[in-house]
């Protein structure tokens, strides 16, 4: 090697923040770069022992100069210059020093831009528009759809003795009726629960936003009634009409459901008449027809079957809305050439803005107040054509549900405009804008989850007399919005054809994707009719006669369609909200009447991704499978499924963290998460006997609610991050609530009793999730014991959380702290290993008389070793007994699985575990025609187990570290191991993004011996390992 070749290393891939194109940096941001070295560079050429960084204005001028910083980190440095203005243009370069003192050449200067501080860099006011609009009741398919609302009036107020009758179905929780009522909250309101089952209790007083309709104390009910759960029929039941009748005379109310009394009660006293639809939040009901009597006289009779059968009704609300779409708009006057110009926007939960009819920027908040976000984008181009600009935005409230705090409606924009002679203006949201109800109809719940359907009515567009000054909440910070941070995790957003447009038996065309997609329908109609709805329909999967499957399992029980109300002639339909699928239905159409077909797909912008292929061909096939899960399962932020329960589960999170960090270098959506499930300890779980805990799903409409295994996975989480980012920030602002989870377990140690030593029936959950699942869903347990109290899973999971909150306390300079928690960590390690071994096997746990089960799961052995707790005399032989037995753990804690066999060595029972589709597993979902990993190894016919759920990725780390055999062993990954396996593979290669660069490996086993071929970044100690050659 000629040593003139050999020059320092130079910065490249510079970031803010993070980001390589940040527009929202604090006034004191973080940098970060790559080292780029030339092929010649020795080792000492290759590393880094200082840094002289500059941040310079828009023109080059020098603001700041750290000096010469002696240290080889590259990522998380901080500035300390003054600080830096808001909403303004810099640049920024770095000089770098190699080991052998050299110092290079300055890097490019790279552009940043500041963000708004809060508070003080806002002017703008946030908006809404008055509530109410058109009301959540529409004939749908032949019958009346009522969901969520305190009140929806009958036309026709009872009078002497009535009796009502109606035909109906329950589909979401309960169904509601109010009698001698004249406005919300007021008369009796009438419940029926499945099985005949009814109560009669004064109206409760409610507000779209709340979960649940408040108790009211019963007057009357069937017996059953409490004990009965709420429907969960699903958006899309057979059938279940039963007939209604209701007798009033005004001292006595008779309620019989299929001729069956359910109710008979004197009830004296409510002089209003009125009657109305009730339907709590989340709820909803059908009714085929409904009719009024009058001491004989019909005063109703409407049968929702025939057209106009709503003529008379009241379909609007003066209440708010389960699904509120809002239109604003603002005409902007320049005054200028436009040099500069950004855009910040944030709503409550998300907003579309257009400049001019181009879409320009989307910002989604579905956080509690104080835990809100803002985006920025560069809209320079967008305003350099016209002397007026027209800025739109669609804002989407959902109301509450699974993975949204409810909050309230409201948008935010802030338009700062420079021109060329250097002046600025500065336009916001406020009184000044007009805003109108958005054109879409109530469309009702797709779910018990709270998710809307979405029903884009183009002949609902407002008039020009519909359109309002917005109301204002106030200039930015307001109570419902108190704070707003930059939101640093972006969404990617891209078109995807259908790659089939076919006909079913009975000539209903459909598009198939190819593969399931979290996407938003994108269709053009060459052909459309006023006035005609179009129930598009997505789906998983196709019944025999190639129509889509609207089954409970096929559907994950949620209504999957898209209805559209058309224009007369051509026209182009886009949804605003995703659902996955993977099929496109579109009944009563003819293939002549669609153009092409597409959807926007979503997903999370990752910097990079990584790489692995194989000589297994079964085996690349699962890899693609887990690599596009992991890609498709996250959106705004990790989720359950992109089509039933959008939310950021906890375990879901963790699971597809540890595969989005390997695979694609992320580290912005798992710092927001983290930071999220923390700010979830604070806020539900601060009490003292409750710390430690967390939020199960977060952010939630349903606030409160936990599940102890999850709980137990936040510091283990914490300390993969950690390791693979180097972020020491975030481990400081959050290491509170993760001692408190290391307090959470060392409470529930009894130090005396037939389980003393271990941790015994760990507070927290409820119902199925009470002291922990162990597995998820419940198949995925394969019999473990659940009657334990002492549970070998928990108390597994419980030295995980002891030990790395030990070592982050002793990484953040807490070593009285680290000293204690590691102590308690060794002496529950000694007390698993002696407790829970039964005749040298692992039991699932001991009961409350401190007798071992007599069952030994795969879980309770796979747990331990993973972990590190088996001793070393024991450790083979574990692995030995849980490699025979196949899979037997879900695909929740598959990856521990993984880990127990790999620590021991065992590469070949987990490429059997991948590969092999005669025992549940990724092969078998293949063979199954999956193209998302699935919730559960097998679709149990009746679940509503999702196809769309990314947890079981969460193996991608381990393909990464010992099938490719990269990994990384020093925080931030300034050090990595690469070690091929001894497996019967005969090759493999990838790539391995980490903070420092991406690794890349190829090896092959040959007849001489291995072949290895890698490449390091610049700045990374590699420690190769080969295996031995025992010949």
């Amino acid at each position: 090697m000629s040593t003139a070749a050999a020059t320092p290393p130079t910065a490249r891939n510079l970031t803010v923040q993070g980001l390589q194109q940040c527009l929202t940096a604090p006034a004191r941001p973080s940098f970060g770069w790559l080292l780029e070295s030339g092929p010649g560079a020795s080792a000492e050429h290759a590393f880094q022992s200082a840094y002289r960084l500059s941040v310079l204005d828009r023109a080059g001028k020098v603001l700041w100069d750290s000096g010469h910083v002696v240290t080889d980190q590259q990522h998380h440095l901080p500035y300390t210059g003054p600080e830096l203005s808001p909403d303004s243009d810099y640049q920024w370069t770095v000089q770098l020093t190699d080991a052998a003192g050299n110092t290079g050449e300055p890097s490019a200067p790279a552009p940043f831009s500041t963000g708004l501080p809060d508070p003080g860099g806002w002017s703008a006011e946030w908006i809404h528009r008055q509530q109410g609009g058109r009301a959540p009741i529409a004939v749908v398919e032949g019958c009346l759809r009522v969901s969520g609302s305190p009140y929806l009036p009958w036309p026709v107020s009872s009078s002497g003795s009535t009796v009502i009758s109606a035909r109906f179905r329950l589909r979401l929780g309960t169904a509601g009726i109010l009698l001698r009522c004249d406005g919300p909250g007021s008369g009796l309101l009438l419940e029926i629960k499945p099985n005949r089952s009814a109560l009669l209790r004064p109206a409760p007083e409610w507000e779209i936003g709340t979960m649940s309709a408040p108790f009211t104390e019963p007057l009357a009910g069937t017996p059953a009634f409490e004990a009965t759960a709420a429907s969960r029929a699903g958006a899309l039941p057979d059938d279940g009409w039963q007939d209604l009748v209701i007798a009033d005379d005004g001292q006595r109310i008779t309620v019989s459901i299929d001729h069956d009394i359910a109710l008979d009660a004197l009830v004296p006293g409510h002089t209003a008449r009125g009657i109305a639809f009730h339907q709590g939040p989340r709820s909803q009901a059908e009714y085929s027809s409904v009719r009024v009597q009058s001491d004989g006289t019909t005063l109703l009779d409407s049968d929702f079957t025939q057209p106009g059968a709503l003529t008379g009704w009241t379909t609007t609300t003066p209440l708010r809305q389960p699904d509120e779409w809002t239109l604003a708009k603002a005409t902007i006057k320049l005054t200028g050439t436009v040099a500069r110009a950004r855009l910040y926007a944030a709503a409550g939960h998300h907003a579309s803005f257009s400049i001019n009819g181009s879409a320009c920027l989307e910002t989604t908040n579905f956080g509690y107040p104080g835990e809100h976000f803002y985006n920025a984008a560069d809209v320079t181009d967008a305003l350099r054509s016209s002397e007026t600009a027209t800025l739109t935005a669609v804002a989407h409230w959902y109301g509450p549900g699974q993975g949204r705090a409810a909050g309230r409606p409201g948008l935010l924009a802030q338009l700062t405009v420079e021109y060329d002679d250097g002046t600025r203006e500065v336009f916001g949201s406020g009184p000044g804008w007009l805003v109108a109800e958005g054109p879409y109809r109530q469309g009702g719940y797709r779910n018990d989850e709270g998710d809307p359907i979405e029903h884009f009515d183009a002949m609902a567009w407002p008039e020009p007399q519909q359109w309002h000054p917005a109301l204002s909440l106030g200039a930015h910070p307001v109570p419902d919005f108190p704070v707003l941070r930059p939101n640093d995790a972006g969404v990617a957003r891209h078109y995807a054809a259908a790659v089939d447009l076919f006909t079913a038996d009975d000539g209903t065309p459909v598009a198939d994707f190819g593969a399931v997609l979290p996407g938003r329908p994108v269709v053009e109609f060459l052909r459309g009719e006023r006035g005609r709805t179009v129930m598009l329909r997505a789906g998983y999967n196709l019944r025999a006669d190639g129509r889509v499957d609207t089954g409970k399992t096929p559907s994950q029980n949620t209504d999957m369609s898209f209805p559209y109300t058309q224009a007369n002639g051509p026209q182009r339909y886009e949804a605003a909200v995703h659902l996955g699928f993977r099929y496109l239905e579109f009944p009563g159409m003819d293939l002549a009447d669609l153009g092409e077909v597409g959807a926007t797909v979503i997903h999370a912008d990752h910097p990079e991704e990584g790489s692995f292929r194989s000589s297994d061909h079964t085996l690349n096939r699962v890899f693609t499978l887990l690599r596009d899960s992991a890609l498709l399962g996250v959106q705004e932020q990790f989720v359950d499924t992109p089509t039933r329960e959008k939310g950021q589960f906890l375990g879901d999170a963790v699971n597809i963290s540890y595969a989005t960090m390997a695979l694609f270098g992320e580290r912005h959506f798992t710092a927001k998460a983290l930071r999220e499930f923390a700010g979830s300890a604070r806020r539900y779980w601060d009490s003292p006997q409750e710390r430690g805990r967390y939020n199960a799903v977060y952010p939630n409409g349903d606030g409160k609610r936990d599940i102890p295994d999850f709980s137990l996975m936040m510091p283990e989480w914490v300390e993969e991050y950690h390791r693979l980012s180097g972020d020491d920030a975030l481990v400081a602002g959050i290491l509170p609530q993760l001692m408190d989870t290391a307090e959470y377990v060392l409470r529930h140690i009894p130090v005396d009793g037939p389980t003393a030593g271990l941790v015994t029936e760990l507070g927290g959950g409820g119902g199925p999730y009470l002291h922990g699942i162990v597995d998820w869903p419940a198949p995925g347990r394969f019999g473990y014991d659940m009657d334990c109290a002492a549970r070998t899973t928990v108390n597994a999971q419980s030295w995980s959380v002891l030990d790395a909150v030990g070592r982050l306390c002793a990484a953040t300079g807490l070593g009285r702290d680290a000293a204690r928690f590691g102590e308690a960590a060794a002496s529950l390690a000694a007390q698993i290993n002696a407790r829970l071994r039964v005749d040298g096997v692992m039991v699932d746990g001991l009961y409350t008389d401190g007798r071992p089960s007599l069952n030994a799961s795969q879980h309770a052995t796979s747990f331990p070793l993973s972990m590190g707790i088996t001793p070393v005399e024991h450790a083979a032989k574990d692995a030995e007994r849980i490699a025979g037995m196949g899979m037997r753990q879900g695909p929740m804690t598959v990856h521990r699985l993984f880990r127990a066999l790999l620590s021991q060595g065992r590469v070949d029972d987990v490429l059997t575990l991948l590969t092999d589709s005669t025992q549940p597993g990724w092969a078998r979902q293949l063979d199954a025609g999956a193209s998302f990993t699935w919730e559960a190894w097998e679709l149990d016919e009746g679940t509503d187990y999702s196809q769309s759920h990314a947890w079981s990725a969460s193996v991608i780390r381990e393909i990464l570290e010992y099938l490719l055999g990269v990994r990384v062993t020093a925080v931030g990954a300034s050090a990595v191991v690469i070690q091929p396996p001894v497996c019967r593979l005969e090759h493999a290669e990838g790539s391995v993004p980490t903070q420092r660069g991406t690794v890349w490996v190829s090896w092959r086993n040959t007849p001489a011996g291995m072949e290895l071929e890698y490449t390091v970044p610049a700045g990374v100690t590699a420690q190769v390992i080969l295996p031995r050659d025992d010949s």
